[in-house]
Protein backbone atom coordinates (compact mmCIF):
# COMPACT_ATOMS: atom_id res chain seq x y z
CA UNK A 1 0.00 0.00 0.00
CA UNK A 2 1.04 3.18 -0.62
CA UNK A 3 1.04 6.31 1.52
CA UNK A 4 -1.28 9.13 0.71
CA UNK A 5 0.03 12.48 -0.03
CA UNK A 6 -2.13 15.06 1.99
CA UNK A 7 -0.64 18.49 2.04
CA UNK A 8 -2.54 20.10 4.96
CA UNK A 9 -5.30 19.46 7.61
CA UNK A 10 -7.63 21.76 8.68
CA UNK A 11 -8.87 21.53 12.36
CA UNK A 12 -11.31 23.94 13.70
CA UNK A 13 -10.63 27.26 11.92
CA UNK A 14 -6.63 26.51 11.53
CA UNK A 15 -5.00 24.76 8.79
CA UNK A 16 -2.39 22.30 9.90
CA UNK A 17 0.67 21.46 7.45
CA UNK A 18 1.05 18.09 7.14
CA UNK A 19 5.22 17.08 7.25
CA UNK A 20 7.32 13.88 7.05
CA UNK A 21 5.89 11.39 10.08
CA UNK A 22 2.64 12.79 10.83
CA UNK A 23 0.06 10.22 12.04
CA UNK A 24 -3.40 9.88 12.62
CA UNK A 25 -3.99 7.63 16.17
CA UNK A 26 -7.09 5.97 17.30
CA UNK A 27 -7.10 5.36 20.74
CA UNK A 28 -10.46 3.83 20.50
CA UNK A 29 -12.82 6.48 21.41
CA UNK A 30 -11.36 9.54 18.96
CA UNK A 31 -9.06 10.55 16.39
CA UNK A 32 -6.07 12.57 16.88
CA UNK A 33 -3.94 14.26 14.51
CA UNK A 34 0.02 13.53 15.86
CA UNK A 35 3.12 15.82 14.90
CA UNK A 36 5.67 12.88 14.27
CA UNK A 37 8.58 15.35 15.14
CA UNK A 38 7.05 16.66 18.18
CA UNK A 39 6.62 19.78 17.09
CA UNK A 40 4.14 22.25 18.77
CA UNK A 41 0.70 22.41 16.23
CA UNK A 42 -1.56 24.52 18.86
CA UNK A 43 -0.37 26.91 21.69
CA UNK A 44 -2.57 28.19 24.81
CA UNK A 45 -0.81 30.03 27.06
CA UNK A 46 2.54 28.78 28.43
CA UNK A 47 0.76 25.03 27.18
CA UNK A 48 2.23 23.52 24.14
CA UNK A 49 0.00 20.92 22.08
CA UNK A 50 1.62 18.00 19.89
CA UNK A 51 -1.55 16.05 19.22
CA UNK A 52 -5.07 17.51 18.27
CA UNK A 53 -8.52 15.59 18.16
CA UNK A 54 -9.86 15.86 14.60
CA UNK A 55 -13.86 16.13 13.99
CA UNK A 56 -15.37 13.67 12.65
CA UNK A 57 -16.31 15.55 9.66
CA UNK A 58 -12.85 15.56 8.47
CA UNK A 59 -12.35 12.08 9.98
CA UNK A 60 -15.38 10.84 7.09
CA UNK A 61 -12.93 12.58 4.30
CA UNK A 62 -9.81 10.81 4.56
CA UNK A 63 -8.90 8.05 2.69
CA UNK A 64 -7.88 5.36 5.29
CA UNK A 65 -7.67 2.01 3.25
CA UNK A 66 -5.01 4.40 1.28
CA UNK A 67 -2.45 4.79 4.48
CA UNK A 68 -0.28 2.59 6.20
CA UNK A 69 -1.67 0.90 9.31
CA UNK A 70 0.22 0.10 12.41
CA UNK A 71 -1.66 -1.33 15.36
CA UNK A 72 -0.24 -2.27 18.81
CA UNK A 73 -1.27 -2.79 22.02
CA UNK A 74 -0.39 -1.14 24.98
CA UNK A 75 -1.11 -1.24 28.66
CA UNK A 76 -4.19 -3.41 27.86
CA UNK A 77 -5.12 -0.80 25.18
CA UNK A 78 -5.49 -1.27 21.72
CA UNK A 79 -4.25 1.46 19.44
CA UNK A 80 -3.76 2.31 15.69
CA UNK A 81 -1.73 4.15 14.10
CA UNK A 82 -2.35 5.48 10.29
CA UNK A 83 1.11 7.27 8.71
CA UNK A 84 0.34 9.62 5.61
Amino acid sequence: MAAITMSEVKIGRTTYPVKSGDYILYNGACYQFMAGDGRTLKQEGFTGYSNLKMPMTLVKKIPFIRMTKVSYSKDGMDFVKWYF
